[in-house]
């Protein structure tokens, strides 16, 4: 049976951060040993000494982790350069398994999937979860490397966690396997207790602009070609009002962009669209999405909305607590879209949100929390896996 811990951190000192997290997140233990250690790290930490220290203090543990934007520990949000959370667990060895690929953009995001999950299943075919923090890139279309895993698990394999990204510099990324600090790959921590349950909802809180919208007319796989019949970027520039000459970034800021979902879904995801992002563009003038889109597609533009946000936030956590009924959680993991972060928030708003989310979850327990500010976040609507962008998606584990 596993046994869950965690802890957040902003020292300097990546040594002592590490230290400090292992400390205070298995106090009150009888040492600072224990068999698994998931490390979140914003990008300005010396990721190495992260691994050998906790190597060091925990030398049977296994390790896996990446970095993102930020972190978001049971004592809030931290977006600072070396915010560092973790989440320390004990248990049998046979209860979980972990995967890594050190570099995945040679390979198709499917290929990428089915590796990972072919590797945890060799490992532990008893597997009924899945943690799973590829970088950003090259797994774009994020629904192939979804649809690799359910190849080799099944679609009920619940798929949750975030993409690895960097402080939206979009640089590069890195992730933790064991003692390795790899550069765009990726990594994944399936769970087999038999006695874990869980609870899966995400929520974006966004406006869709209903009235007008943006047709498909030419795409392949994950790259829109063309919208109405004319170039894809070139039209979005013109609608957002930015100059052709504008890098992705921008783009992805100002407007999210919204594709129906069928209606069986709709009422537990409180909307009728899952929003995405922009994710690069090409000489060309095409852009790159994170899931796959056929011709005829429609788009929509959204906008963000702050009380909407909150709105959403408070039907999340109400939607957990009557799934719970009454259970008390003993592990939550987090990922929230890096534009609900500091891109898009003031600190008061951006730590009013979270504590939205985790004042009636955790109702002044402590409550083992890891979350990441991501690139996109994994979470279940309906039973199924879905990629989201905007969104705060909560996986929540109870007995």
């Amino acid at each position: 049976m596993l046994q869950f811990f965690s802890a957040s951190t902003n020292i300097v000192n990546s040594k002592r951060a590490i230290t400090e997290c292992l400390e205070n997140a298995l106090e009150g233990q009888p040492n600072l040993n224990c068999d698994l250690i998931i490390i979140y790290s914003a990008i300005g930490h010396n990721f190495q000494d992260l691994l050998n220290e906790a190597r060091k203090l925990s030398p049977n543990a296994r390790i896996a982790g990446c970095t993102g934007s930020g972190i978001i520990g049971k004592d809030g949000p931290d977006e600072s350069m070396k915010a560092l959370a973790i989440m320390a667990i004990k248990g049998p060895k046979d209860e979980f398994a972990l995967a890594g690929i050190k570099a995945i953009e040679s390979l198709d995001p499917y290929e990428t999937g089915v590796r990972i999950a072919q590797d945890l299943k060799s490992t532990n075919p008893n597997i009924n979860m899945i943690l799973f923090l590829p970088s950003a890139f090259g797994l774009w279309p994020a629904d192939k490397a979804i649809q690799g895993i359910e190849s080799v698990f099944g679609k009920d394999i619940p798929v949750f966690g975030g993409v690895s990204i960097d402080n939206m510099k979009g640089i590069s990324c890195f992730q933790f396997y064991d003692g390795q600090v790899l550069e765009r790959g990726a990594v994944a921590v399936g769970f087999a207790d038999p006695t874990l349950k869980f609870i899966s909802h995400s929520n974006h809180g966004f406006d869709v602009i209903e009235g007008k919208f943006l047709e498909i007319t030419r795409s392949a796989s994950n790259i829109i070609y063309e919208f109405n019949r004319k170039p894809a970027w070139n039209v979005l520039a013109e609608t957002l009002g930015l100059p052709e000459t504008a890098s992705y970034i921008e783009a992805l800021v100002i407007a999210g962009f919204a594709k129906k979902l069928p209606e069986e879904f709709q009422e537990e995801y409180d909307s009728k669209y899952i929003l995405f992002g922009i994710m690069g563009k090409n000489e060309d003038n095409s852009i790159i999405t994170p899931n796959t889109y056929k011709e005829g597609t429609k788009i929509w533009l959204t906008k963000r909305d702050e009380k909407k946000m909150f709105d959403g936030v408070d039907k999340l956590v109400q939607m957990i607590l009557e799934s719970l009924n009454g259970e008390k959680p003993i592990a939550i993991f987090h990922a929230d879209c890096v534009l609900r972060g500091r891109f898009s928030l003031n600190r008061i708003l951006k730590d009013e949100l979270i504590n939205r989310i985790q004042s009636p979850i955790c109702k002044g327990e402590n409550i083992p929390w890891l979350g990441l500010y991501s690139g996109g976040e994994f979470g279940m609507i309906g039973g199924q896996n879905w990629f989201h962008n905007f969104s705060s998606s909560l996986f929540v584990i109870y007995r």
